[in-house]
């Protein structure tokens, strides 16, 4: 968009500069008035046809003929770059809006990103990564940071409007991620987006401790503060530099095999109601599960032995597992069963 406005404001700059010279050019070589040489001027850029004001000296003809070359290729690439200024903008905003709509009219279990910053970038590429559906709320989607990515979805306007978060089907998503550049956007997001949808799974950034009581205050789900992680992963990768290598890799890296995931039990899945001894979830997936947390995220241990297979799971329980990609897709088909 900034080349063709540079582009348009090129091709204005050479139409004026082309009449003034074809212009002066009149006035110095034939002596003609201003008016007869603006009359001249124009009818040969424009190739209309009509006949001369006065019979042209020979200096006048050898400037005309060389006035028509630069005047006609000029005035074809400046008509036609300002065509396009005009009329691409608004075709290219037309079907971006249509794509919008189309892409909104599916959305469903999704998630909407609250804020296009640093934060809110990296949340949509690992969104984007995962294939999961995600919509990016921004006041100004031109200028975030997500703003050279064409296939990102955005609901230009201020998230903690009831108005703009019912525009991004808050009523239809799963999730909602308020990243915002201020504490207080963020509780007023949450807070809205709490009343508009009590169900919604809500994860909101925070500064500090104070930050954090609000938005839980507010309804946040989870609340993250990024200063309190960034200190502790430097921390880990100074004290435990090979576990924190281990995760980054099985976590973070799509290129590699191994992964971890979480699983969630639903009510009519094999496992509700027993044990992973019972069912031998090991040995038919091979995959390895690592914790088990109930609804709220707390992990749940047998207090008697503390040994993961003696657990007995529950709906809602989440497996967090560790395994290959085939054996993380066996073990999803053995949840289904």
């Amino acid at each position: 968009m900034v080349d063709t406005r540079i582009r348009a404001a090129l091709a204005g700059t050479l139409l004026v500069m082309l009449l003034f010279g074809g212009t002066l050019g009149f006035v110095v070589i034939e002596g003609w008035t201003v008016t007869e040489s603006v009359y001249m001027t124009l009818i040969t850029l424009t190739t209309v046809g009509f006949a001369e004001v006065q019979p042209l000296s020979p200096a006048g003809r050898h400037f005309m003929i060389v006035y028509l070359i630069v005047g006609v290729a000029t005035v074809g690439f400046s008509v036609s770059t300002l065509i396009n200024y005009l009329f691409e903008g608004q075709v290219v905003h037309s079907m971006r809006r249509r794509k919008r709509e189309r892409a909104m009219r599916r959305m469903k279990n999704h998630y909407i990103v609250c804020g296009a910053g640093d934060i809110g970038r990296e949340v949509a590429h690992e969104f984007r990564r995962s294939g999961t559906p995600h919509v990016v709320v921004e006041r100004d989607p031109d200028h975030s940071e997500l703003a050279d990515d064409s296939e990102t979805v955005f609901v230009t306007g201020d998230a903690s409007e009831e108005a703009v978060l019912q525009e991004a089907r808050i009523t239809e998503a799963r999730g909602l991620i308020a990243v915002l550049p201020s504490d207080a956007d963020n509780v007023f997001v949450t807070l809205t987006a709490r009343q508009l949808n009590p169900e919604l799974l809500i994860v909101a950034k925070g500064t500090d401790e104070s930050a954090s009581v609000k938005l839980t205050r507010a309804g946040a789900t989870r609340v993250i503060t990024p200063s309190l992680i960034a200190g502790r992963r430097i921390a880990a990768s100074m004290l435990r530099p090979s576990v924190v290598n281990f995760l980054d890799v099985v976590v973070g890296d799509s290129r590699q095999d191994m992964r971890i995931e979480e699983f969630q039990i639903s009510p009519s899945s094999s496992l509700a109601g027993h044990t992973l001894r019972d069912v031998n979830l090991g040995q038919h997936t091979g995959a390895i599960v690592m914790a088990i947390t109930d609804t709220y995220g707390n992990t749940r241990v047998d207090t008697t032995q503390a040994v993961l297979s003696t657990v007995r799971l529950e709906a809602g329980d989440r497996l967090i597992v560790l395994g290959r990609d085939a054996q993380l897709k066996q073990l999803e088909e053995f949840l289904n069963r």
